[in-house]
Order: structure tokens, then C-alpha cells, then sequence
């Protein structure tokens, strides 16, 4: 089994230098995606006196990187390896002809000033071969929360934090996350001091609790929400710390019948009525698990999940109740 040795110390300052970003950087980030949505550039907006806001816009990427990068990048993808088992193991993948081409090709004529370093370019590498990792902007959060304008957000699998900042940012009054994996406890707990102190010099205000724990196992009558907007895991398209691992011969079927199922059937029966349920899902996890559960979705928004996929496009689901 591939696996890596490497301490956390180690790790941490290998995810810093594919993405150096400073405190300062990651304030201002922050700062930037609040001036998006202030109250004043909202009333424009709602008025017709300016356009919306592209997806595409990166603003808030590296408040949430800065936080949860790293853990990130221990999420497994293709051969059962996240990053850190591929650089440690890079000449045992080098065997494979395909990722041996990749490697000198980024590390050669995509990297022509040498500007890059080694597990940047690894990282890119890693991206194509084995799983790009992809965040959920918290712009897209933003522009959604702007739309339906929700009291309490349930986000049921929270991950690195995007649909948290972007709640944030937008003033939404109360946000709920939860997440299996308990290795982003510290990470929040940082994410969340920055949050108090950054948001009291923007004006911004939204109570957030967040309970680390198998989604599966909440008592979500005890929840009080109107509104909900996730990215549950993909049939373990990739693998992510802590999370369960289903039986690999028929792991579709089993996650639909004991994962999304009772999630969404749980999830749904205790949103409130006159709600909106937002998910973010592939076509086929949307055909196979959501319209059985929830039927055929009331509305549908384009996501674009990154610009390598060239043709590819998910969207976000929402039904009303």
C-alpha cells in the first residue's frame, strides 16, 4: 500500500510553499470578498444598477486556502494516494508512463523561467493524474446566499470552509457545518478567531456552529435551519480523512442506500417549510441518489468545476419546500 512517512511539521511547510500565502494576503482577501457585498453594493445589484458577480472570481481563495490547504491535500484520489503519498513515492509513480510524461512536461515547458518549485510542480501534476482537490468558492456561497437571502444555513458536509466564509462575507445571520473529519478541528478554530476579529473591522456578524461529527449520526430536529447548500463526497471519487469507506464492489449502490439516502431524506424532513436545498452534485449522484429521495429539482444553477475539465459542467440542485 502507498503511504506516506511524513510529519505534520513537514507537511505543513510543503503545502506553504505551493501556496505561500501570508497573513496579510489572506486578510485582504477577506476584506476584498466582504467589500463585494456590502449592504449598499447588494440594494445596487437587487436594483439592476450592476451586474451580478462571475463565478469564475477567485476572490476569497486564499482566506480559505490559508486555513485548510494542507489538510486538503491529504485527501486520496486515483491509486488510493493524496499528495503526500505521491511525493514520497514518486519514483515508484514515475513507472507509470503517463505521469513520468506529465512530470517533464510541467517541469519543463510549463515551468520555462523556473519559477516553480518542485511540489508546485508535483502539485500540478498530481492535479492531472491522480485528483485536483477542488474547493467551493466561497464566492459561489456568496452569490447564492445573496439570492435566497436564508436566516440559518446547514451545510452537512462543511469541508474546507468556502460556503463558511462566503456566509460570512454576505452577513448571513447564523451558519451550521458539520464534517466527519475531525482533522479540521484546528483549522477552524483559527479560521474561526480570524473570522471574529476580521468581521468586527468589517462590520459583518454571523454566528456559526460547528459540530464535528458523522453527518449521518445528527439530530437534525434539534437543528433549527432555512436553508441548506453542501458538496457531499462524490462515490469516494475521492477520499477524504476519516470519512467511511465503503465496500469497493458496490460502493454506488451502497453509498445511495446508506449514505445520501438518509442524509438527504433527514436533512430535508427538518429543513423548514418555505425552504431552499442546495446541492452541489455530479449528474450521476443527482440522477441515482438525489431524484429518488427528492425528486426532479425546482431550479438548477451552472458550476463550472474547473478550468482543466475542458466540457465539464455540474450544477447546483435546488428544490423548494
Amino acid at each position: 500500500m502507498i503511504s506516506s512517512t511524513l510529519d505534520f511539521q513537514t507537511k505543513y511547510r510543503i503545502s506553504k510553499s505551493i501556496k505561500p500565502i501570508s497573513e496579510q494576503t489572506m486578510m485582504q482577501d477577506y476584506y476584498n470578498l466582504c467589500k463585494l457585498y456590502t449592504p449598499e453594493s447588494i440594494k445596487l445589484r437587487e436594483t439592476g444598477e450592476s451586474l451580478p458577480i462571475s463565478y469564475g472570481t477567485r476572490v476569497g481563495n486564499n482566506f480559505v486556502d490559508y486555513f485548510t490547504f494542507c489538510e486538503r491535500l491529504e485527501t486520496k484520489g486515483k491509486y488510493n494516494a493524496n499528495y503526500f503519498d505521491f511525493i514520497e513515492n514518486i519514483e515508484w509513480f514515475k513507472t507509470k508512463k503517463f505521469i513520468r510524461n506529465m512530470l517533464t512536461y510541467y517541469a519543463t515547458t510549463k515551468n520555462t523561467s523556473n519559477k516553480k518549485n518542485k511540489y508546485t510542480v508535483y502539485k500540478e501534476v498530481y492535479n492531472i493524474c491522480i485528483s485536483s482537490i477542488n474547493i467551493f468558492r466561497p464566492i459561489v456561497a456568496a452569490e447564492i446566499y445573496c439570492l435566497y437571502k436564508p436566516n440559518v444555513v446547514l451545510d452537512f458536509t462543511c469541508g474546507w470552509g468556502g460556503r463558511l466564509a462566503g456566509a460570512c462575507a454576505t452577513r448571513v445571520p447564523k451558519y451550521i457545518g458539520i464534517d466527519i473529519n475531525t482533522n479540521l478541528i484546528e483549522p477552524y478554530k483559527s479560521m474561526l478567531h480570524t473570522l471574529n476579529n476580521l468581521n468586527s473591522l468589517t462590520e459583518t456578524e454571523t454566528e456559526v456552529q460547528l459540530i464535528f461529527q458523522d453527518a449521518l449520526t445528527v439530530d437534525y430536529s434539534k437543528l433549527d435551519y432555512d436553508f441548506v447548500l453542501t458538496s457531499p463526497p462524490y462515490y469516494t471519487i475521492e477520499k477524504y480523512s476519516h470519512n467511511i469507506t465503503y465496500d469497493t464492489k458496490n460502493t454506488k449502490k451502497n453509498m445511495n442506500e446508506l449514505f445520501y439516502r438518509p442524509l438527504f431524506e433527514a436533512t430535508f424532513r427538518y429543513l423548514k417549510s418555505g425552504g431552499h436545498y442546495c446541492l452541489n452534485v455530479n449528474d450521476e449522484i443527482y440522477q441515482n441518489a438525489c431524484i429518488p429521495v427528492l425528486g426532479i429539482a425546482h431550479d438548477k444553477i451552472p458550476l463550472k468545476k474547473s478550468s482543466r475539465q475542458n466540457g465539464y459542467q455540474e450544477f447546483i440542485y435546488i428544490w423548494n419546500k
